[in-house]
């Protein structure tokens, strides 16, 4: 009696655990046309598409555990695994070997240093003065040959003087504010050792976030170099806390998380309509094109697919281990990116984490073929 009490219970356990694998293989297998739909056709793909590393974890454990079950259903997780393989390296890239110490910059190498600096200011704005001082002496360290930042601010408090001064070297330069007063101003910045021969910006309609270009000469030859900050989540401290707070009753919580899916929501859609207008853009048949920037969109997003088209990836081609640019939102996001056409070959790649920013900085060293 006891043993057919255990195997009806396990049967029971199966069905259900049966269940939940065809759900997250049907969820999975949708999330990975995520980057090739436009959420303003069909908007549930982008939130598919942002929880498909969740999604793909959860699908190798129920492999696992049908592996080990010794069970056909095994074959429908195994299968989606392996198609999966496409998109793991947009999140995951093996480190083979052990690396003891930071190995120094080949020669001849251009580097690029992408960082949404915040507004200098960090989660304590309008109260730490020393970000800036902190961001500068940290950028010079790492000395970027072209230095591109988003939410760049400067005012009377944080001035431009003062970071000129330290970024001395780089000094050619290519500022584009959307927001602007008389001694402030928020927006992007490009830096450059080398020479700025022409530049541009642009616009996104009803938003502060945008986009700017800087065409720079290195050596004998011109680089465009794209810097670009998409339409922002606006998931605050507020958003992100809700759930902890136990004070809260069922319906405000649902109300709250349903607050959060339409901010998700509408400004997934924005990201796709400037994605779209930037492509157009980056993807004019320009040679020696880098675009690097904030894209507030995972890999696994239409934003993603759309802004890098047939460029690549530095992360993919030589990051290493499973790699964060966003410090908020436990810290598994990776939103910010440096894609670059054909003409380049991506050196190194490193993401430092220093705590003056909800972003970590992309640092990239990159040599032109020829």
């Amino acid at each position: 009696m006891a043993k057919q009490h255990r195997l009806l219970g396990l049967k029971i356990v199966d069905a259900v655990i049966g269940l939940i694998t065809i759900l997250v293989g049907v969820a999975l297998l949708l999330s990975y046309f995520a980057p090739l739909v436009n959420p303003n056709r069909i908007l549930w793909f982008a939130f598919l598409g942002l929880v498909a590393p969740f999604l793909y974890v959860g699908n190798v454990l129920l492999m696992l555990y049908w592996i080990l079950r010794w069970r056909r259903i095994a074959f429908v997780p195994i299968v989606l695994t392996l198609i999966g393989l496409l998109h793991v390296g947009k999140y995951f890239r093996p480190q083979f070997q052990r690396e003891y110490e930071t190995a120094p910059r080949a020669d001849g190498t251009l580097r690029v240093l992408s960082y949404n600096v915040s507004g200098f200011w960090g989660k304590n704005a309008g109260t730490d003065v020393s970000r800036m001082v902190q961001i500068a002496e940290y950028i010079a360290e790492e000395n970027p040959d072209i230095l591109c930042m988003q939410e760049y601010e400067v005012n009377h408090v944080n001035t431009r003087a003062y970071f000129d001064s330290v970024m001395e070297p780089l000094r050619y330069k290519a500022i584009n504010y959307t927001i602007q007063g008389k001694e402030s101003g928020w927006g992007l910045a490009i830096y450059s050792r080398y020479r700025i021969i022409d530049k541009g910006s642009i616009v996104f309609p009803e938003s502060t976030n945008s986009a700017m270009w800087a065409d720079i000469v290195v050596k004998r030859d011109t680089i465009r170099v794209f810097n670009c900050h998409l339409q922002t989540t606006q998931v605050n401290e507020e958003d992100k806390s809700f759930l902890r707070d136990q004070a809260l009753t069922d319906t405000l919580r649902q109300d709250k998380a349903l607050g959060i899916a339409r901010k998700l929501a509408r400004n997934f859609r924005k990201r796709a309509v400037q994605a779209d207008s930037l492509a157009l853009h980056i993807h004019d048949g320009t040679p020696r094109v880098i675009v690097c920037g904030d894209f507030n969109d995972t890999p696994m997003s239409y934003t993603y697919g759309k802004m890098r088209g047939d460029m690549k990836d530095a992360f993919q081609q030589k990051g290493r281990g499973a790699i964060y640019t966003y410090r908020g939102l436990m810290g598994v996001f990776r939103i910010d990116y440096l894609f670059h056409t054909k003409e380049f070959e991506t050196v190194d790649y490193q993401t430092e984490q220093p705590a003056w920013s909800d972003h970590n900085p992309v640092v990239v060293d990159l040599k032109l073929k020829h």
